[in-house]
This record gives C-alpha cells, structure tokens and sequence, in this order.
C-alpha cells in the first residue's frame, strides 16, 4: 500500500495545508494592514487641503461673478412682456 493515504491521513494533511494558509493570509493581510495606516493620515490631510483649495476657488468665482447673476435677474425680473 505505498503511495495510498487512508482518508484520516489525506484528512489530516487537508487541515495541515488549509491551517498553514490561513496562517500566511492572516500574515499578509495584517502587513498590508499596517502598510496602509501609516498613507492613511497623509491621504486625509491631502484630501483636507484639496477641498479646501476647491472651496476657496468656489467663494472666489462666486463673489466675481455674483453682481452679473443679480443684474441678469433683476433685468429678467423687470422685464415686461406683452
């Protein structure tokens, strides 16, 4: 009977390689983990900053071109039609 496993033995070796593979996933998914928690904290201030910028443009635009919006409006507003 060389080379035949019995089912406990093949059983056993399953575990065996399914425990050892769940030991190397836990592994590499904690150092990615760790990898990504150190970006985390720049990727946030950089995410700040940018919406900032964004914002600040924003307040910009609207305060250069806020007087022609009100005039357009009120001229449509005051306009009478037949």
């Amino acid at each position: 009977m060389l080379g035949k496993k019995t089912p406990l033995k093949a059983k056993e070796e399953a575990e065996k390689e399914v425990s050892e593979h769940r030991v190397h996933m836990e592994a590499e998914f904690q150092r990615k983990v760790a990898a990504t928690n150190g970006d985390s904290g720049s990727n946030v201030k950089r995410l700040e900053q940018e919406t900032d910028a964004k914002i600040q443009h924003l307040k910009s635009e609207t305060s250069r071109i806020s007087y022609d919006v009100v005039n357009m409006l009120l001229k449509h507003v005051n306009t009478v039609k037949n």
